[in-house]
């Protein structure tokens, strides 16, 4: 493919980027573009599906923008050639030169940015054959590594807060594998190297032969199966919020997986009934998981004060929730926490609100109770 092009230098910070800005026929881009999306069986890709409720062609869709209102896409698509990639200049313009660019034949153009833009040409060339004619501004990049067009995706389109959540943990964790905790900490901070770090937690969670989660969490990608029970998102927001404690920052994430391993065995000893019937009670949905992870740390410090921090240890410290409590001040932790507490048709209401406030009172409570028993047990 050899097309006329600008070739632009920027150098904003540590790196120095060569764009080629040029155009091309819709129907050219269409055949030559190919996207790495992030599934389970590819997790060094980085894209999402495409939301269907931008190509439908209703109102707000991109489609119907190209077809019946105002039709410019004054935006570059941004693609990327991992590969034969070479530029000839013919005139030097000072702040670009313009010249001839040429890509191999067999080199694919991976499309970092304009997925649904993309996608909306798709579906108007369907409806009209003119279309296929559209031309698209194009920016390339030759960047050789899947990596470095992950990080273009993520700065991209995470800064606008327009990748969905659950696929930006998954971005975070893959620059982990990378580039390590202290080249993320500069990218992202404390928050972002901790959603990293309970990414790949919530995955031994999830695949360790041991584990009560093991095959039930959904990661995005991935279709559903019976054994699910709930997404990966929450799992990691709620483990990132345990990184926050100074007894773990540090701790191998292996060690820390090993010990979520024994809390959740505990508990399933405690709550038999909710593992094998999980969607009727709001034990393992976003209630259950966030205030028994709230509540992991305390858990552990009382283990390491008996010096048993093992699946014993803790199944003796949780199963304290069982116990009465008269003088809890909240009515309904005086009576012991059975499974009917958690249940979603009879438990109370601070047992299945999803109000992060809510379920910081519903940790407190918890927390309260076992105190009440070790103090007047």
């Amino acid at each position: 493919m050899r097309l006329k092009a600008f070739s632009i230098r920027q150098r904003g910070g540590r790196t120095q980027f060569e764009i080629y800005v040029s155009t091309l026929p819709a129907y050219q881009l269409i055949e030559r573009c190919a996207i790495d999306r992030w599934t389970p069986e590819n997790p060094e890709g980085y894209q999402r599906l495409p939301d269907e409720r931008r190509l439908s062609g209703g109102r707000g869709s991109a489609v119907r923008y190209l077809m019946r209102e105002l039709g410019c896409f004054p935006t570059s698509i941004l693609v990327n050639v991992r590969g034969d990639l070479s530029f000839e200049a013919e005139h030097d313009l000072g702040w670009c030169v313009l010249g001839e660019l040429t890509i191999g034949d067999d080199e694919k153009l991976w499309l970092i940015d304009g997925q649904h833009r993309v996608e909306a040409l798709k579906r108007a060339m369907e409806r009209n054959a003119d279309f296929e004619e559209y031309p698209v501004i194009v920016s390339l990049l030759r960047l050789p590594r899947r990596f470095d067009e992950l990080m273009l995706f993520y700065i991209v389109n995470r800064r606008q807060r327009s990748v969905p959540t659950d696929l930006a943990y998954r971005h975070l964790q893959r620059m982990l594998w990378e580039k390590g905790a202290e080249w993320l900490y500069e990218l992202e901070g404390r928050r972002g190297v901790r959603l990293g770090l309970a990414t790949e937690i919530v995955d031994y969670l999830n695949g360790d032969p041991r584990s009560p989660w093991r095959g039930r969490v959904r990661r995005i990608g991935e279709e559903r199966r019976e054994e699910h029970i709930i997404h990966d998102k929450p799992l990691i927001r709620s483990v990132a919020e345990i990184l926050r404690e100074r007894v773990f920052e540090g701790m191998p994430i292996r060690e820390l997986a090993d010990l979520l391993i024994d809390y959740w065995n505990a508990v399933s000893k405690i709550y038999p009934r909710a593992f094998e019937e999980p969607q009727a009670y709001t034990l393992l949905a976003t209630p259950g998981i966030f205030s028994l992870h709230m509540l992991f740390p305390s858990v552990y410090a009382r283990c390491a004060k008996g010096g048993f921090i093992n699946e014993d240890g803790m199944r003796r410290t949780l199963t304290r929730l069982l116990e009465e409590t008269p003088g809890h001040p909240q009515p309904e932790f005086r009576r012991p926490l059975t499974l009917d507490f958690w249940s979603k048709e009879h438990g109370p209401a601070i047992a299945i609100s999803t109000s992060l406030q809510t379920i910081k009172t519903l940790y407190m409570n918890l927390a309260r109770k076992i105190q009440l028993v070790e103090k007047h047990g």
